[in-house]
């Protein structure tokens, strides 16, 4: 079974991962900040955990194939957070789209077509009749997700029960990956799942626990709820590990490393990690959940200069009257979003490197499991 890359090579990397990290911010951010609708706080502090799963190896996935059998899975169990996984799948295919079109290599094509592919352009239909759902769905454009998800909590028992369906069915070699938040692990769902996945040996079975400890008001979850991450998995018999800098590409590999290494055939596991809700985006805590900035506003503007002072782009309508309608906002928009994935396409090494490793990982997807 493939494995994580080296760490030394996956750490050598990171400058790669900040910048895709970037532009995933700012894709994310012009999102929300057209549909004015979404959860900017904990879409932002889980990207640096998805981004390591994603391109470190410890999840075996092809971006080009959702559909293939022996991929691994992943259920967002903190389903509002979807935006981020729109915007992060939206800059790994146009990094793919762009290497295709410069090259003509079929290994970048998306051969299953427009209709699921989910490209920049369709961050700007989030939460419209049509376009991006506001819940994580499993269909069209966002097949990455094995799992239409919602209530609080109840993605979990749907991830383990997919995770034991692989493992009756000899795959158990093919891992279930589940995110969720402290806040949203309160349910009562996560205690009858972690029970179940460890009597049922469910070691392709594995957690992802955004430790903010933020929900939607004012107190702390720390207020309610007795200890940390580490002993509410731990104490199920699960194999658990973690970092307290959850915002740092080196800290995440090797708390990964330490639990995703093997692909273990009877324990199942959980990565925690500590992070700030709306990591980086003016806004922060619980005043970040489900509460963008308003249209334009000089927050907005501040986190477009650092990206403009950082890597060059022009965005186009500070300093004047912010469109009153949908269409001259979303025309605004637009041009914005061109200019961040302008920034992608003038760093031909990132393209590379980044469209490189999605089809390595596309090759590791075996075809048939003995």
């Amino acid at each position: 079974n493939q494995l994580m890359r080296p760490l030394d090579q996956l750490r050598s990397e990171i400058p790669h991962w900040e910048k895709t990290k970037d532009l995933v911010d700012e894709c994310l951010d012009l999102a929300l900040n057209l549909s004015q609708s979404g959860h900017p706080g904990g879409s932002r502090s889980k990207l640096h955990a998805l981004l390591t799963l994603m391109l470190s190896g410890a999840m075996r996935w092809d971006i080009r194939h959702p559909e293939k059998r022996f991929a691994d899975r992943f259920v967002l169990i903190a389903w509002h957070t979807n935006p981020v996984f729109y915007a992060t799948l939206a800059v790994l295919n146009e990094a793919m789209r762009l290497r295709h079109g410069r090259t003509g290599d079929d290994r970048f094509a998306h051969p299953l077509c427009r209709e699921f592919t989910l490209l920049p352009a369709d961050l700007l239909t989030l939460r419209q009749n049509g376009g991006l759902p506001g819940h994580a769905e499993m269909e069209g454009r966002t097949l990455f997700f094995k799992a239409n998800t919602g209530p609080t909590g109840h993605g979990a028992p749907i991830a383990a029960g997919e995770a034991l369906a692989l493992k009756h069915a000899g795959a158990g070699e093919v891992r279930v990956f589940a995110m969720e938040g402290e806040g949203g692990h309160t349910a009562g769902a996560h205690h009858e799942t972690k029970n179940s996945a460890w009597g049922l040996g469910l070691g392709n079975f594995i957690y992802l626990l955004d430790w903010n400890d933020c929900g939607i008001d004012d107190h702390r979850i720390s207020s309610v709820v007795h200890g940390t991450p580490q002993p509410w998995l731990e104490s199920y018999g699960w194999r658990t590990g973690g970092t307290e800098e959850g915002s740092e590409f080196g800290p995440l590999l090797d708390a990964f490393q330490g639990v995703l290494a093997s692909r273990d055939e009877t324990v199942p596991g959980c990565v925690w990690f500590k992070t700030r809700k709306g990591r980086g985006y003016l806004k922060y805590d619980n005043k970040s959940h489900g509460a963008p900035h308003k249209y334009n506003d000089d927050n907005f503007w501040k986190l477009r200069d650092a990206f403009a002072e950082k890597y060059g782009a022009n965005f186009t309508g500070k300093g004047t009257e912010a469109p009153a309608d949908r269409e001259g906002r979303l025309a605004q928009s637009r041009q914005n979003l061109d200019a961040v994935m302008g920034v992608l396409a003038a760093d031909e090494p990132l393209v590379d490197f980044l469209s490189d490793r999605l089809v390595e990982l596309a090759e590791d997807v075996p075809e048939t499991i003995p």
